[in-house]
């Protein structure tokens, strides 16, 4: 809102009050004009005889714009303040359902983690190894799937770290040098030897490996005699919870907080300016909410520079003790009150020129309604001759001019008939004419009009595809992209970038022609496009001979899969080549798979897959290369069933130690 004293919201709010009691007003002037018209039109009275001889044109005009603009007046101002109360009621409902919509996420998310870090204690009991290499490996495979842990580890019965994870740096990583430590001070560690329970920690600042502030998720190792081994411990990033703020509604310019039992940040949206830990139990935002049952939506007021704020408030408790808090600034619905207002002001102003109009044209056809009964009189004959006309005592001024008009006019009745007739006739011959040309016109703009949106659909068609391979360009290649890899976000499934490039294209072109070099660059646009054909994949032409696919959905096996395929597909083409060492056209080719999130962006997974290719053809050219441990690797289809992509597998399969 602006500094204008006049549009402020406490200003909007108090014009806003009063917007009843100024429609009850308005509606009470049109009653008592009424009354005074109802007096007036009587034969006796006070009234009547002060308001006998006024114009009978300014009580019309005046009475029907009243009729007109008035009550449309205070209905608007009736409907755009009951608009402002729904439209505060709708937005507290809203709130307040965001807000146990968000506690709700944050359980789950808890539980989830919680449920991960039991699940991790099983398996180390059920393993029935306790050293710290069998420690290490169910750690790393438990992190692995829930990678919002910044680290785990797993101590003895009396506190001594055995084995630790962490995934602070990015990468998943054991830690070697935690081992020794000892964590018998941390309740995360008293707890769950003590009653055997899995625990969930309050909210604290690391201390070994930095100062992130975390939560710690415990479960306790037992064996079969109920002896107490030690535990297993998550330190949860709080910093993760931003994926729950990111996948809630936003409703204009909300915040979320969420605070622990001592109304400490556990996380807060970044435009809500607090800091992790900061302790906010004296805020507006938290005495607000003070009273009110166990979720609800509340109206508070709070201090921001030299001025005050208005908020709407709501909040909702989470089954760990948390709060959950959302706020929106009421300048919103105050902006949208001043617009209905100023909607209401146009209608009304529209409402007060359309009632004039209409007053008008009434007037005047009561005017040559009277005109023609006048006219139906006997005093008048078709010869035109006139007899004497008395005026009325009571007649109002315009009668008189009439009746002075009619005495005038009666001579020359005969006249004027006829010349209206004949104007009349050519009014009807110029009205075939236009009626005509109307019709020829409009055949003509919807002829045009066809045209228009034949040569639209054209141009629609060329933005998306590169007119010499007929495949999509890379114009619709970043859009397509764009979405898969939104939707991957969304739903935390990976997304595989290919690169493809013609090998040795620049000499294909010199040597065989730049016809051959186009045909060439088709022929190989449509194999691969039927190499990729589901509805997640996209081929398309990236620039020049290099060509890229994205495949929705796909781990780093499925895209060796399908480059394989295209790679195989080209070279079975047989495209004789003479400056290849092939002796035929081939193609080299990179890969990358990534799980999209907000560090694995699309233009990261490009870059990657576009590192490959550069390997590709530093290896010899048609191959393949991927990205493995940090190594490029060469592909190569018969060394391992690469379509095999679930963890039980590849456990099987030796390229991880079994824990046990």
């Amino acid at each position: 809102m602006t500094a204008n004293p006049f549009i402020s919201v406490d200003a909007i709010m108090f014009w806003h009050d009063w917007a009843q009691i100024l429609s009850l007003s308005l509606l009470g002037l049109v009653v008592a004009y009424a009354i005074t018209q109802f007096a007036a039109a009587s034969s006796t009275g006070a009234v009547a005889r002060r308001l006998s001889g006024r114009s009978l044109r300014a009580g019309l005009l005046i009475g029907l714009t009243l009729v007109g603009t008035v009550p449309a007046a205070a209905l608007g101002l009736m409907l755009a303040e009951r608009s402002a109360h729904l439209r505060h009621d709708r937005m507290s409902s809203r709130l307040q359902e965001a807000a146990v919509s968000m506690a709700r996420a944050v359980d789950y998310f808890m539980d989830k983690h919680l449920a991960g870090v039991t699940g991790a204690a099983h398996a180390v009991i059920k393993g029935g190894r306790y050293d710290s290499e069998a420690l290490s490996d169910w750690l790393l495979l438990y992190h692995e799937i829930y990678p919002d842990f910044l680290t785990m580890l797993s101590a003895n019965a009396e506190g001594q770290i055995v084995a630790a994870t962490s995934n602070m740096t990015g990468f998943l990583t054991p830690l070697a040098e935690l081992r020794g430590h000892n964590v018998s001070d941390r309740s995360y560690f008293r707890r769950p030897l003590a009653d055997g329970k899995p625990f969930i920690s309050e909210v604290f600042q690391g201390r070994d490996l930095g100062r992130d502030p975390i939560v710690a998720i415990s479960a306790a190792l037992t064996d079969d005699q109920g002896t107490r081994l030690g535990i297993v411990e998550g330190s949860l990033n709080l910093r993760a919870f931003g994926h729950i703020d990111a996948e809630r509604p936003r409703l204009d310019n909300s915040v979320m907080v969420l605070v622990d039992q001592d109304d400490r940040v556990i996380y807060a949206t970044d435009d809500a300016e607090m800091a992790e830990l900061e302790s906010i139990s004296g805020d507006p935002l938290i005495a607000g909410a003070t009273g009110l049952d166990q979720a609800g939506s509340y109206d508070y007021v709070a201090a921001g520079g030299d001025q005050q704020h208005r908020f709407l408030g709501a909040f909702a408790p989470t089954r760990t003790g948390w709060t959950v808090y959302l706020r929106v600034p009421l300048d919103q619905i105050t902006q949208q009150m001043m617009r209905d207002y100023m909607v209401s002001a146009a209608l009304i102003l529209v409402a007060c020129v359309l009632s004039l109009l209409l007053a008008g044209a009434i007037v005047r056809r009561v005017s040559r309604s009277v005109a023609d009964m006048n006219q139906a009189m006997s005093c008048f004959r078709v010869d035109g001759a006139e007899e004497s006309l008395e005026t009325p005592e009571n007649t109002p001024t315009e009668f008189r001019r009439i009746f002075r008009q009619m005495r005038r006019r009666s001579r020359h009745l005969r006249v004027a008939h006829d010349r209206l007739r004949k104007s009349m006739e050519a009014g009807e011959a110029l009205r075939r004419e236009l009626t005509q040309a109307i019709a020829l016109k409009d055949v003509e703009i919807s002829e045009r009009t066809a045209e228009l949106e034949a040569t639209n659909e054209r141009l629609s068609g060329l933005s998306k595809e590169d007119p010499l391979t007929g495949i999509p360009n890379r114009r619709e290649f970043d859009a397509f992209a764009t979405r898969v890899w939104r939707q991957g976000a969304r739903d935390k499934t990976p997304a595989a970038l290919i690169m493809l490039d013609i090998d040795y294209f620049k000499i294909f072109n010199d040597r065989s022609g730049h016809q051959a070099g186009d045909e060439c660059l088709r022929q190989v646009a449509r194999t691969l496009r039927d190499c990729a054909s589901r509805p997640l994949d996209l081929v398309a032409r990236y620039g020049g001979e290099e060509f890229v696919a994205i495949l929705g959905g796909a781990t780093v096996n499925d895209a060796l899969v399908v480059a394989e395929r295209m790679r195989k597909a080209i070279f079975d083409l047989q495209l004789p080549h003479p400056g290849s060492s092939f002796g035929m056209v081939t193609v080299s080719i990179g890969t990358a798979s990534v799980r999209p999130s907000a560090d694995a962006t699309l233009a990261s997974a490009i870059k990657s897959a576009d590192e490959a290719l550069y390997y590709a053809k530093a290896a010899g050219r048609n191959c393949i290369v991927f990205s493995e441990d940090g190594e490029y690797v060469t592909y190569d289809a018969h060394e391992e069933d690469w379509g095999t992509t679930n963890v039980l597998s590849i456990l099987a399969s030796g390229r991880f130690n079994s824990p046990g």
